[in-house]
């Protein structure tokens, strides 16, 4: 085989196996924690193309999570040559590319939910539309993270090969004892049944065909500590589906990690001065991963409040348009962009991090016009359907990450501070799954490369989650009390920018104010504009001020969520809000798409400006008073 792939790796023979496999090969791979499954991948693209000769557009990569896209599009961007020319989509990314493709003029998509737009691919495949594009069915699908896949993600891939399987190659990756994304199935014997149903279904359909090869290596654990919970991978690959056996193995295994993690080193407390400068001094990667979005949140304050610089890890779902899109946009001069006016003025614009050609060629799989252009109309309307690449709406690496387990999924970091689970005895253990509490651990514990520690958190009564709008809340003394509440990336008005309200005359100058002063991190509160609600279930408006200057609105979503929030219990009336809403912060800046109409009237040149988007918890002042906080009368 003669790649021009990363010189500097030496594939295993278990590696060479997967990747020199012909292109209509059936290849199924169980690749344990750090056993090198991305370089495997990009090895094995890399195969496909220069040696088995099939074109870029012939092959079709998916994966679970946009962390891992990004990753093997940042390695085959580095390493790769023939393979370039590969565009890997979440699954998510690829529903929605696929109805975009069917109709590019569709405009049902906005409004609809992640799931919603999974069953309308899943539509679309069985009346052929994959089929019927320019470039025919692919001819090699690749899949990562095959673990993951439950619930109607599973039967979108199952449609997919169920309709072209027999006549295309397939290369999926997975790991069973990584299996944590269960919990999108909500009926607990559901769930159990959902954990590996899809590789049982590929062995059954594809039966003796089917080429089954094992990376057992790992690449990523560089100490002890770091290897510590790997033998229990195995275990946890053959753990019982389900039933009294899967409830008491994963009982054991979820202890015998528990009773590793506790031989690790004590981190210590945030009150801990040595412990907040080893937070802020440390030279590499690092993470903090908890088991809910509540520690999450809890923990971001604890850290603002030492002025310690971190990140909260984003839903593997979400697909920011970075603000440098906006900025792009408005430096065009026509219609199109070549690749050197396009790498002219990305030069010039702020806060970009990318290498101009890489970014170029994400684009253009986005928004191409013929003649090897930059299709500015269509970049516009990428933004606004949310179809740009998830490598370019992909998350900035951090020094220091938040995290729950489920977002870190496919990360890795040289420190990594795991929260101490409970212990899971039998009492109240028919409420939980344990297999799925043993699966979350192991993979908490096989992020780092280096330094695994633990960290104690005690119990946080006061983080509650608002099941009905799925958004965390802080509760008072009283059952009743509200004193505060998450913010959530829908959570910013986008259909008008900051500044529309006044007239329009205050849009530009507000555009400005967000692309030159307000940065990553920075505080923002949310002030009541006025008493009347907007309807009889949603709060009155807020807007979102910046160092005293409006920067925003917030959404009509926010406030339907804020009302429910509010409510003692389902329709009970609320008479009350915060005046205002306190120690939020600016996530990011990003582009967002309108209407030409919306700009024009706000003296914008494009129907594309820029939003904060909020994170963080945000503490209620009801009264201007903060000793009257816990107050809803």
């Amino acid at each position: 085989m003669t790649t021009a792939t990363d010189p500097t790796v030496s594939l295993t023979a278990a590696q060479k196996d997967v990747v020199e496999q012909p292109s209509d090969a059936w290849v199924l791979v169980t690749a344990g924690a750090g056993a090198g499954k991305t370089t495997t991948l990009l090895h094995r693209l890399e195969f496909l193309i220069a040696v088995e000769e099939l074109e870029a557009s012939e092959i079709l990569v998916l994966s679970f999570s946009r962390a891992a896209v990004r990753e093997l599009r940042d390695r085959v961007d580095r390493h790769a040559v023939s393979a370039r020319r590969v565009r890997a989509h979440t699954f998510d990314g690829w529903a929605l590319s696929l109805l975009h493709q069917m109709d590019p003029h569709r405009e049902d998509l906005a409004g609809t939910t992640f799931d919603d737009r999974i069953a309308m691919a899943i539509e679309a495949i069985d009346a052929g539309v994959v089929e019927s594009f320019e470039n025919g069915p692919p001819a090699h699908i690749v899949i990562d993270e095959v673990q993951d896949l439950v619930g109607i993600r599973r039967e979108l891939v199952e449609a997919l090969l169920d309709r072209i399987g027999l006549g295309c190659g397939f290369t999926m990756v997975g790991d069973a004892a990584q299996a944590i994304y269960g919990f999108q199935i909500d009926d607990l014997a559901d769930r159990a049944a959902e954990t590996n149903r899809f590789f049982d279904w590929v062995r059954v359909t594809f039966g003796d065909d089917l080429v089954h090869v094992s990376l057992d290596d790992n690449f990523r654990a560089r100490t002890q500590d770091a290897r510590a919970a790997l033998p229990l991978g195995p275990q946890l690959q053959m753990l019982p589906q389900e039933g009294e056996a899967a409830r008491v193995e994963g009982i054991r295994i979820h202890t015998a990690l528990r009773e590793i993690l506790e031989t690790m080193p004590d981190f210590g407390s945030l009150d801990d001065p040595f412990v907040q400068n080893s937070l802020r001094e440390f030279d590499g990667t690092a993470a903090i991963l908890c088991r809910t979005n509540g520690q999450v949140l809890w923990l971001s304050e604890r850290l603002k409040n030492f002025d310690i610089p971190h990140r909260i890890q984003r839903s593997p779902r979400t697909r920011p348009a970075p603000a440098w899109v906006a900025e792009l946009v408005k430096t065009a001069r026509g219609s199109t962009m070549t690749e050197s006016q396009f790498t002219e003025a990305y030069g010039s614009l702020p806060n970009t991090v990318d290498e101009p050609g890489r970014v170029w060629r994400s684009l253009r799989r986005a928004a191409s016009s013929p003649n090897n252009r930059l299709d500015i109309s269509v970049l516009v309307r990428a933004v606004a359907d949310g179809r740009l690449p998830d490598e370019v709406t992909g998350t900035p690496p951090h020094a220091l990450v938040l995290s729950t387990v489920h977002r870190a999924k496919g990360l890795e970091f040289d420190r990594v501070v795991v929260i101490e689970p409970d212990a899971i005895g039998d009492e109240g253990v028919r409420e939980i799954d344990p297999p799925a509490e043993a699966r979350e651990l192991y993979v908490a514990m096989t992020r780092p490369r280096d330094d695994l520690y633990f960290m104690t958190v005690r119990k946080l009564w006061e983080m509650r989650k608002a099941k009905r709008v799925d958004r965390w809340y802080i509760g008072g003394r009283e059952r009743w009390m509200r004193l505060g509440v998450e913010a959530s990336e829908w959570d910013v008005n986008r259909d008008v920018p900051a500044g529309y309200s006044d007239g329009g005359g205050e849009a530009p100058m507000t555009q400005v104010y967000l692309r030159d002063v307000v940065q990553e991190g920075d505080v923002v509160e949310l002030s009541r504009l006025h008493d009347m609600p907007m309807a009889s279930d949603q709060t009155p408006p807020y807007g979102i001020y910046h160092d005293g200057r409006a920067i925003g609105e917030v959404s009509e979503r926010f406030r339907r969520e804020l009302h429910r929030v509010l409510q003692r219990f389902p329709r009970a009336e609320v008479s009350s809000w915060p005046q205002r809403i306190s120690g939020l912060r600016v996530d990011l800046i990003e582009s967002v798409a309108g209407s030409d109409a919306v700009a024009e009237r706000a003296g914008l040149d494009v129907g594309l400006w820029l939003a904060p988007r909020l994170s963080g918890l945000g503490r209620f002042d009801w009264h201007g008073n903060p000793d009257e906080s816990e107050s809803t009368e």
